[in-house]
């Protein structure tokens, strides 16, 4: 699972498409279908947690807090894609 979460927070700082990569690992590893979208949801907050305080040590989290709703959508899209590609679990 550590592996998992590394390699898809590697790809996540590439690309966006990294999401997808991450969740669908930390989904592979899990060992139940339940705990694979709860990894996948977990992974997401992870990647925005790590966002916020890369924001917040740069000194741009309040200009980033001023945008209003292009925040929400921002804090919402990676952990639903996350547990999105997590899916993946349902296919093995």
């Amino acid at each position: 699972m550590v592996v998992a979460i590394v390699v898809g927070l590697v790809a996540a700082w590439v690309h966006w498409a990294g999401l997808f990569v991450g969740g669908a690992l930390v989904g592979l590893a899990a060992a139940t279908r339940g705990r694979a979208l709860l990894a996948g949801f977990g992974f997401g907050v992870l990647v925005v947690a790590i966002f916020v305080v890369t924001l917040f040590v740069g000194g741009d989290l309040s200009q980033y807090l001023a945008m209003g709703q292009i925040v929400a959508v921002s804090l919402v899209i990676p952990p639903v894609v996350g547990a999105f590609a997590a899916l993946a679990r349902w296919l093995v």
